[in-house]
């Protein structure tokens, strides 16, 4: 818990279960008791939390000052080091989180969230690698959406991972541009989920949709809707590790022709990968790993030596596995 926000958090909670055994109390039993309960209770939750934000306005602020200075040294002690190994740093890609910029758009909201959300957007960018990442699936829905429309579905993953995007490079390895980005995968009762996100632009546009998984992970979103078959390319070395499906049988095993798999094979060592070909796009999702390039944080202050020489690893651990993927897909820029 953040240093001065333990007062406020348990008020909320005591005043929360309060609230909601008092609605306990007065509300009938029985069916139409229950239907009064559920949008009560979401009224409840929400009016205990913009209560205790307004009666401890200041110390929220105060946290939200704190971190938007973190965020700034932060920013810029990781352009610094990626500089350093060519890549250009984006510290918030896409900008603000979709759920902050509504917040700010409410007329009551305190100018420094309106301020934090500007702040955010000017150190945004990134967004044709997002939606790249996007339409290659790999950065799924949770679990737990399994109503509405697939439309609705769809609006929801996005919203979802948004609202968890962290630490953007762009820049070149082995002669291939890339972007590359974190976004974090919330899990209930559990820790969060770390995904590392690769974007490669192929020289020449694919015809068909070609996903790759490792066999300890799930399939990425088929977002396209094409009818994707498995597609069996033989080497032991490969099946035992991998799967792979493609609506293209023939451009399927051009790009993951023998000496690709080979190289696959090495990269993932033990990790859960899964990875889309499409349009003149390769996406490359890496997940677990840990919080990369947490050279600071936001929200404690904490730091040390060991924290800056981790992110420094991870930047240097980004190119040589872009440098590793380029290799094994063998994509090559159009220019050369």
């Amino acid at each position: 818990m953040p240093k001065g926000l333990g007062l406020p958090m348990s008020i909320g909670i005591i005043l929360f279960f309060v609230l909601n055994m008092t609605l306990d109390g007065i509300l009938p039993d029985g069916f139409f008791g229950i239907i009064l309960h559920i949008p009560l209770f979401i009224v409840g939750f929400l009016a205990c939390i913009f209560g205790i934000l307004i009666l401890f306005r200041d110390r929220f602020v105060g946290l939200l000052l704190r971190s938007q200075s973190r965020f700034l040294v932060r920013s810029k002690a990781l352009s610094a080091f990626a500089a350093r190994a060519g890549f250009t740093y984006v510290p918030a890609p896409g900008g603000a989180p979709p759920s902050l910029k509504a917040f700010a758009n409410w007329k009551r909201a305190p100018k420094e969230i309106r301020e934090a959300v500007k702040m955010l957007e000017t150190h945004g960018g990134m967004d044709d690698a997002l939606e790249a990442a996007r339409q290659a699936g790999v950065m799924a829905a949770p679990a737990t959406v399994i109503g509405g429309t697939p439309e609705q579905r769809a609006i929801y993953a996005n919203q979802a991972t948004s609202a968890r995007l962290e630490d953007g490079f762009l820049g070149e390895r082995e002669g291939v541009t890339f972007a590359a980005f974190e976004w974090v995968e919330s899990v209930d009762e559990a820790p969060d989920i770390h995904h590392l996100v690769i974007v490669l632009t192929a020289p020449l546009r694919l015809q068909g949709v070609t996903q790759l998984r490792t066999r300890s992970t799930s399939w990425p979103r088929n977002v396209s809707k094409a009818d994707l078959d498995e597609v069996d390319l033989g080497p032991q070395i490969f099946s035992r590790r991998f799967k792979l499906r493609s609506n293209d049988q023939t451009e399927a095993r051009a790009i993951f022709n023998p000496a690709v798999i080979e190289r696959v094979a090495e990269l993932a060592h033990g990790d859960k990968i899964k990875a889309t070909a499409f349009g003149q796009h390769l996406v490359i999702n890496l997940e677990g790993g840990g919080d990369r390039f947490d050279l600071l944080n936001l929200v404690t202050g904490e730091w040390s030596e060991e924290s800056v020489r981790t992110a420094i690893s991870d930047i240097l651990e980004l190119s040589d596995f872009v440098g590793e993927a380029a290799h094994a897909f063998m994509v090559r820029s159009a220019k050369r």
